[in-house]
C-alpha cells in the first residue's frame, strides 16, 4: 500500500509541475517567441547597392615584349539573399590617357540567356573578378609606360557594374555606375 501511495504522490507532483510549466509559459510575455527573420520580399523591394572597388591592377613585360596588364575587381553583396552580378564594363585610365577597356560577364537578355558568364554572390559575400589585356608599349605614351611598368601609375577606372536579386517570381536589380582610384 505503500508503494501505491508513493506513485501516486510521485505522479501528481509531476502533474502540477507540468501545469505550473504550462501556465507560466502560456502567462509570460511573448519576449521569448523568435522574431522571424526579415520578410524576403521586404529585401527584394528595397536591396541595397552591390558595393564594388579594385582590389589590384598590375603590369609586366612578356616574353614577346607586349605588356600583361590586370585588373582585379572585389563584389561585396550586403543583402540578406544572393544577387546574380551580370557584368563589369570598365576603362581604366592614367594620367587622363586611356589605357584599356574590358568586360567582365555578360548582361542576361531574357529567360532563355546562358549563365555561364554570371557570378552569384551569396548573402553577405564577395566575390574576386580578374581580367587581363596583352598592351603594345608602342600603343601608350612613354611616360605612362615607365610609370606602368615600375608599378608607380596611378589609376581611374570607370564604367558600368549590373547586377540582379532574385526570388521565385520577382527579381529587381539595377545598371550602376562607378569611378574608382587605385594607386
Amino acid at each position: 500500500m505503500k508503494r501505491k501511495a508513493m506513485y501516486a504522490l510521485g505522479a501528481g507532483i509531476i502533474t502540477v509541475a507540468v501545469v505550473i510549466l504550462i501556465i507560466t509559459r502560456n502567462s509570460t510575455p511573448s519576449s521569448n517567441i523568435e522574431e522571424q527573420p526579415t520578410d524576403i520580399q521586404d529585401s527584394l523591394s528595397s536591396p541595397e547597392v552591390v558595393k564594388i572597388s579594385v582590389e589590384n591592377v598590375t603590369a609586366e613585360r612578356d616574353q614577346e615584349n607586349g605588356i600583361n596588364f590586370q585588373i582585379q575587381f572585389r563584389a561585396f553583396n550586403p543583402n540578406k539573399s544572393t544577387v546574380i552580378l551580370e557584368a563589369i564594363t570598365y576603362n581604366v585610365f592614367t594620367n587622363n590617357d586611356r589605357i584599356v577597356s574590358g568586360d567582365i560577364g555578360e548582361k542576361l537578355e531574357g529567360f532563355v540567356a546562358s549563365q555561364e558568364s554570371v557570378f552569384p554572390i551569396i548573402s553577405n559575400g564577395t566575390i574576386n573578378l580578374k581580367d587581363s589585356h596583352l598592351l603594345q608599349p608602342s600603343d601608350l605614351p612613354l611616360n605612362d609606360l615607365n610609370n606602368i611598368l615600375n608599378g608607380t601609375a596611378g589609376y581611374t577606372l570607370n564604367g558600368t557594374y549590373s547586377y540582379k536579386q532574385t526570388s521565385s517570381i520577382e527579381a529587381t536589380g539595377a545598371d550602376r555606375d562607378f569611378e574608382l582610384t587605385f594607386q
